[in-house]
């Protein structure tokens, strides 16, 4: 259930999903909804914890954490990344999506996109300190390189999402390949 909403907020947003939207999706009722999340905002919460524990850690940063290699991990982060772009229709990052659509976030969902954005760089920083190891990189860069790369990151799921032609949303990844090997 919880991730068929994570689809409709992915697909909708937040504020374009309606709870019956959401109940239809599910097969659950409204009521039933409400008495598991109290709010549409507390289930769009848990999706969102869902979303960042299954999509993005498990298939964004875990090898970047736990990969052998330095560049060569960051560099299939981003093919993976890059992949993305075929998708019909592109939804980019629901953690990126949010940061778009909500200005003035609840403490909860802010909560929930600085995590994305720190395990972005924890996730570059290990395997760029493994590149650091392994002479590909020098060691005084890591930082420099993070500063970079993760807004590169950020503005290639808002192109998606925004459907930016595909040459320039694509420019954004063969940036982020020129600030990796510097």
């Amino acid at each position: 259930m919880l991730d068929t909403a994570v689809e409709v907020f992915w697909r909708d947003g937040f504020h374009g999903a309606s709870v019956p939207d959401i109940s239809k999706a599910t097969g659950l009722s409204t009521s039933s909804l409400y008495n598991a999340y109290d709010s549409k905002l507390g289930l769009f919460e848990a999706a969102l914890d869902r979303y960042l524990d299954v999509v993005v850690g498990n298939f964004m940063y875990r090898p970047l954490l736990e990969g052998g290699a330095g560049l060569q991990d960051i560099e299939a982060y981003l093919d993976r990344l890059e992949s993305t772009v075929t998708t019909a229709p592109p939804r980019g990052c629901l953690a990126i999506n949010t940061i778009a659509e909500f200005r003035d976030p609840s403490p909860a969902v802010a909560k929930r996109t600085e995590r994305y954005r720190e395990e972005l760089r924890a996730g570059l920083r290990a395997a760029l300190n493994r590149a650091v190891e392994r002479g590909e990189i020098a060691a005084g860069s890591v930082e420099t390189r993070l500063d970079s790369l993760v807004p590169i990151i950020i503005a290639f799921n808002l192109f998606l999402t925004a459907r930016v032609p595909d040459g320039e949303t694509r420019g954004l990844m063969r940036a982020a390949r020129a600030v990796l090997r510097g």
